[in-house]
């Protein structure tokens, strides 16, 4: 970032649109073919094939309950996403009771939330308002998605019309109801071949930005690290009470907490764009698997190595990552004040490494076709 010398205070930057995500969370840890297995697994698509991309298109990082690195009572934390949150996406497939609360608690805000819902799955209650709808397809969740992008830009820049328990509750007059949207079976807009290349070209550019951006904020935590160093070296001399590490401990923690929570923030976009690169990036893996091999010279032979160096560059920073995060539970385990970086840093981790097998696969599929 280049820096210029003015007459005056700098701007302050725009605050960051918060989202948080209501959605049947399920879990993770139940057995096989459970219920909550299945649960956990069919809203986990939807978050990341859905959400997160059209999230990250308008650079937000959406917060489901799961993801909550605060400590505290997860009810109120909770509820403080869903009352003071700039923007809310619900999922109300499968009408989930916890999330039909959630959502009834979001009108009475009459603040920003957009309903989202599988065809089929919509509970009766909410069925009259405007949702999108999607079908658990590829292209229905392509379409899912655009839609959903089409939304945030509607919620964040054209304002939002309050909900009927919001109106009652300020006394706003009645709205004008709304034509129902007629169902799409086929979507004659979905993008082609052409369109898909070219995503993934602007995507691969968003993706090493904010790799940039991942290594930056690690630096930025190393360099906290080493800044105390001495202090911490005079703590440990023979002779020095436990209590002499504290002011250290402050110290450290404060200097990590901005870039800790950056890159969680950039982690968080990073899946976002791994998703959203995705569905492209097999289109072209399939498209050049059917070129004969002495076709594939050029620009094809250029997108494989793209994607085998992108692969490598993340297997690193992953690599790096991982050590952070290892030093930050050994430091987090000393000190309280370390603990809010430390979780911001392990959150991170996990954005990460949850994107590495689509990583991986893209390697694969790279190196086998060049």
């Amino acid at each position: 970032m280049s820096i210029v010398a003015v007459a005056g205070p700098e701007p302050e930057e725009a605050p960051m649109t918060t989202c948080f995500v209501i959605a049947p969370i399920g879990n993770e840890h139940a057995p096989d073919g459970s219920p909550e297995l299945l649960a956990f697994e069919e809203n986990l698509e939807i978050y990341e094939k859905v959400i997160l991309p059209a999230c990250a298109r308008h650079g937000i990082v959406p917060v489901r309950a799961d993801g909550i690195a605060d400590s505290g009572e997860i009810t109120e934390q909770i509820c403080r996403h869903v009352l003071q949150d700039d923007i809310v996406i619900a999922d109300l497939t499968g009408g989930n009771a916890n999330v039909t609360y959630e959502i009834g608690i979001r009108h009475l805000t009459g603040k920003p939330i957009i309903h989202i819902g599988e065809h089929g799955q919509l509970p009766f209650d909410l069925s009259l308002v405007r949702t999108i709808m999607f079908k658990r397809s590829r292209n229905g969740l392509v379409k899912a998605r655009r839609d959903l992008e089409s939304a945030l830009e509607g919620a964040l820049h054209n304002g939002f019309e309050p909900l009927t328990p919001a109106r009652i509750l300020f006394g706003l007059p009645a709205a004008v109801p709304l034509p129902a949207a007629e169902a799409e079976p086929d979507d004659p807009e979905a993008p082609g071949l052409i369109d898909r290349f070219a995503r993934v070209e602007e995507q691969m550019v968003a993706m090493v930005e904010t790799t940039e951006a991942i290594a930056g904020f690690m630096t930025a935590i190393t360099e906290s690290a080493l800044q105390i160093g001495p202090v911490m070296e005079r703590a440990s001399q023979p002779g020095v009470p436990m209590s002499a590490w504290l002011p250290a401990m402050t110290e450290l923690g404060k200097a990590m907490a901005e870039p800790a929570t950056g890159l969680r923030e950039a982690c968080t976009r990073f899946a976002g764009q791994m998703v959203e690169m995705d569905a492209a990036a097999q289109t072209a893996f399939d498209v050049i698997a059917a070129m004969p091999p002495e076709q594939r010279t050029g620009s094809p032979t250029g997108f494989l190595e793209q994607m085998v160096s992108i692969a490598e560059s993340t297997h690193e920073v992953v690599g790096v990552l991982g050590e952070v995060e290892v030093g930050m539970r050994w430091l987090a385990k000393m000190s309280r004040e370390l603990r809010a970086p430390g979780r911001d840093i392990s959150a991170a981790v996990k954005q990460v490494s949850g994107a590495m097998a689509r990583i991986a696969d893209w390697e694969r599929q790279a190196r086998a076709l060049i």
